[in-house]
């Protein structure tokens, strides 16, 4: 621990720095006798700043008000000790950033005390700082901890709902993969591009509510089946509701989303353009472009160049026409993403 003393008066920095070795011998003691020096001398382990007021160069007002610039009453405190007793004078070191003010000629005892109740509440200070940063720490690690136990059941919640329809293959994973590439050429930040990329596999979470001889019916579907196949999107709200995990409430954004259209045809809430969330216009472009590029048990697999040419054409009507441009931009990163995976 260092201190720094100025005053004017050599005998006054001896007897004050006495005092300090008094308190605790482990205390460093920075005598000063010109004020000029103090802004220099104070560095991070720097924990008090002693003062007089009545010194030649600067006065310990103008001291003040450097150290003031630079530091918090918090995060150094300083005693004035002066002759100055006037009630003005005490106002003014107060209002210039002292946190405390002795008067000269000062009783020993008195300024012991005043010492030492200022390192004291230094000391706590700073130990509540370093506790703050290890519960800081501690908070981080167990949210990675959080973090990725929400992942890992996202991902397990996704390969269950894939279970139920064996025919999609690694579905799962190119749709977020998709969803990933496309967030990121539209430049939302970092955190949210994860989080898309990470949620999306569970999109389809809906299949575990469907009947097997919907799912897999192998022709169109009539309108009573395509009822059943819609109503799924509140059980998936229902299922995933409330959950505190921003990973969790944005799958479900996802889930419930990824269904509406530009135009507002599609179904949920029968939204429209901007209205419907960006993560769910990001899905359901990329679970268009993998259903028709792989084969289903209603069709054959599309080429790129045909499945690009459909999605232009639905461009503004069942697609985000801003996605629809970065798709196009970026088809040779679909394409990777897609024999990757395949």
């Amino acid at each position: 621990m260092k201190v720094v003393v100025c005053d004017d008066s050599m005998t006054n920095v001896l007897i004050m720095t006495a005092i300090l070795d008094s308190i605790d011998n482990n205390i460093e003691t920075i005598a000063l006798t010109d004020p000029r020096e103090v802004i220099t001398a104070i560095q991070d382990d720097i924990i008090l700043v002693v003062l007089d007021l009545e010194m030649p160069y600067l006065s310990g007002f103008e001291v003040l008000v450097k150290i003031r610039e630079q530091f918090s009453r918090e995060q150094l405190p300083v005693i004035v000790v002066s002759g100055l007793s006037d009630k003005k004078s005490h106002i003014r070191a107060l209002k210039e950033g002292a946190n405390d003010f002795v008067n000269k000629p000062f009783d020993e005892y008195e300024l012991t005390l005043r010492i030492s109740n200022q390192l004291n509440i230094m000391k706590a200070f700073r130990l509540q700082k370093r506790l703050n940063k290890e519960l800081e720490r501690r908070v981080k690690i167990r949210t990675h901890e959080l973090e990725q136990a929400t992942e890992f059941l996202i991902n397990k919640m996704a390969l269950v709902a894939e279970m139920h329809d064996e025919t999609t293959g690694k579905h799962i994973i190119r749709v977020g993969k998709y969803s990933g590439l496309v967030s990121k050429k539209l430049g939302l930040p970092e955190k949210i591009c994860y989080m898309i990329e990470k949620a999306a596999p569970l999109h389809d979470i809906g299949k575990l509510m469907i009947p097997e001889s919907i799912l897999l019916k192998p022709g169109k579907l009539t309108k009573t089946e395509f009822g059943v196949m819609q109503g799924h999107v509140g059980k998936v709200r229902d299922l995933l509701e409330d959950h505190p995990s921003l990973m969790i409430q944005m799958a479900k954004s996802i889930a419930v989303n990824h269904h509406e259209k530009w135009d507002g045809s599609g179904y949920g809430r029968g939204l429209k353009d901007h209205s419907i969330p960006i993560e769910g216009r990001i899905v359901a472009l990329a679970d268009v472009f993998d259903a028709l590029t792989t084969v289903r048990p209603y069709k054959d697999a599309w080429s790129v160049e045909d499945t690009v040419a459909y999605i232009k054409e639905q461009s503004g009507y069942h697609f985000d026409p801003e996605l629809v441009d970065i798709l196009v931009n970026n088809i040779d990163g679909f394409v990777k993403i897609k024999n990757e995976y395949s």
